[in-house]
């Protein structure tokens, strides 16, 4: 008998000293002969149909678990009544004995029964979803899953890639970017471009060709948002910032008074310029010019998401006056709205406190639309929103929020686009459920903030640059500077009103 089929050091863990070995093979179960495969023979009236899909995953287990059921053979037609699936396995592993039973039947018609009933009964069992997710949540990383037989896209459903976020800290903002504009970044499986989304011939450089599977995005929703700290002010970020254009720069006038009623607003109070002392780029601009970027962005995402895919492009209330009829005419059907409980209200200047924002969610025309979550996902999502002391950019989302959008509208492997790259949430979201990111991001600080929280994330992650036709490795340029950059701090702790 043949013993290095499989050899036994990788197929057995350490356990009590199994039955027997067919062919190397450990055999668990009971049996009453080990018989050569080539003498069994198949009932040819089998109804139940044994597609690649499940003989691989009988031969991995087969492989790791050992024979832990036998093939049952008729003492009265000779024939196998269960386990055609498991001898399909063996002729696939290559082995040439496994563990049979044989049984007496009565009749014909018990024999058939039982080879009918074998799955059909099995079939008829209610799976507890929460108490298999809660078993498949205690057994990842010990074993591979598909040996429980759930394949990878089920074990996602079950188990939501949200619930294995990592949210790690996202690097300053440096006080020069490294980062020009045209500069495209190749960071693993992931492309990153400091750029203008609303132009179609620099995402195409972006996508390289690349179709998008799902779309995850948070455009500037032009509230006006004026910076009104002392550092914005100390630092002219709205006067002097080459992302506001002169028409913005002149209706912000908030500052001002500020600096009329209060003098001391005119000093800076910290070294570093921090998240709102920025202004967002494209938040302050007429109602018209904002209408003509709303279809220059969406106009993108139709040509290149693919039909029937999904999107989800963050807005708030004031976007459900615009978003939709943009959406419409570049084919993007807005399915519904999802709201993001930020589980900690935002102080405002209005009566009510924001505890929430939205996510525009649909697909693109033209094909039936794909979702892979759960059936029992809700339209609201309770996400902790960002602590606002640590973040880095006004509108920074959780990495859970893009995450869980990828769990429920992508598979493992496929292509997700953020046009408005931010602080590298979608990217970092991407990498951590196994998708590949393209980001589009207009500031090159920004982009810079993305490619170090890339390199961060861990050991051998690395970056290059894509400039002026040649590509060069920078991530030892970006730990340099990201080192350089954590040596800035506070001027004084005085509190600004």
């Amino acid at each position: 008998m043949s013993t290095d089929i499989i050899p036994a050091s990788v197929t057995r863990p350490a356990n009590p000293k199994p039955k027997a070995l067919a062919n190397g093979i450990d055999v668990w179960c009971a049996f009453d002969e080990l018989v050569p495969t080539g003498d069994l023979k198949p009932n040819p009236r089998n109804p139940n149909k044994h597609p690649e899909g499940q003989i691989a995953l009988l031969v991995k287990a087969i492989r790791y678990f050992g024979w832990r059921h036998t093939i049952l053979v008729s003492k009265r037609s000779g024939l196998i009544v269960a386990g055609h699936g498991r001898l399909l396995a063996a002729q696939s592993l290559g082995v040439s004995l496994v563990p049979v039973d044989f049984q007496n039947f009565a009749s014909d018609a018990d024999e058939m029964a039982v080879l009918v009933g074998d799955n059909r009964l099995a079939e008829l069992a209610e799976s507890d979803d929460d108490e298999i997710a809660a078993i498949l949540k205690e057994l990842d990383g010990q074993i591979d899953l598909d040996l429980t037989g759930f394949d990878a896209s089920e074990v996602e459903k079950l188990l939501p890639p949200e619930d294995n976020v990592t949210e790690l800290p996202v690097p300053a903002l440096p006080d020069e970017a490294f980062t020009r504009p045209g500069d495209i970044y190749v960071l693993g499986n992931h492309r990153l471009m400091c750029g203008d989304s609303s132009k179609s011939d620099q995402l195409d450089q972006l996508l390289a060709g690349a179709r998008i599977q799902m779309v995850n995005t948070d455009p500037p929703y032009n509230v006006k948002v004026e910076p009104r700290s002392n550092n914005a002010i100390a630092a002219g970020m709205c006067t002097d910032s080459p992302l506001m254009s002169p028409n913005a720069k002149k209706a912000m006038h908030h500052q001002q008074l500020d600096v009329e009623r209060h003098p001391e607003k005119a000093k800076a109070t910290h070294k570093k310029l921090r998240a709102k002392d920025r202004p967002l780029a494209n938040d302050f601009v007429s109602v018209e010019e904002f209408d003509r970027l709303l279809r220059a962005w969406f106009g993108n995402i139709a040509r290149v998401l693919e039909p029937g895919r999904c999107f989800y492009i963050w807005g708030g209330y004031a976007n459900l006056a615009n978003y939709p009829s943009a959406l419409a005419e570049k084919e993007l059907y807005f399915s519904q709205a999802i709201i993001w409980d930020k589980e900690h209200p935002v102080l405002t200047r209005k009566d009510f406190m924001g505890a929430f924002e939205i996510a525009f969610y649909g697909w693109r025309e033209g094909a039936a639309h794909q979702y892979f979550g759960p059936n029992n996902a809700t339209d609201l999502w309770h996400v902790k929103k960002v602590n606002p002391q640590s973040m880095v950019h006004l509108t920074e989302k959780p990495v859970e929020l893009a995450v869980r959008a990828m769990g429920y509208s992508s598979r493992p492997g496929e292509n997700v686009m953020d046009l408005f790259g931010g602080s590298g949430s979608s990217l970092i979201g991407a990498e951590q459920c196994g998708r590949k990111a393209f980001l589009m991001e207009l500031d090159p600080l920004y982009c810079d903030v993305i490619v170090t929280r890339w390199i961060q994330l861990g050991e051998g992650r690395t970056a290059k640059v894509i400039r002026n036709g040649s590509t060069t490795d920078v991530t030892e340029c970006f730990l340099r500077r990201a080192a350089e950059n954590e040596e800035g701090g506070e001027v004084d702790s005085t509190t600004e009103e």
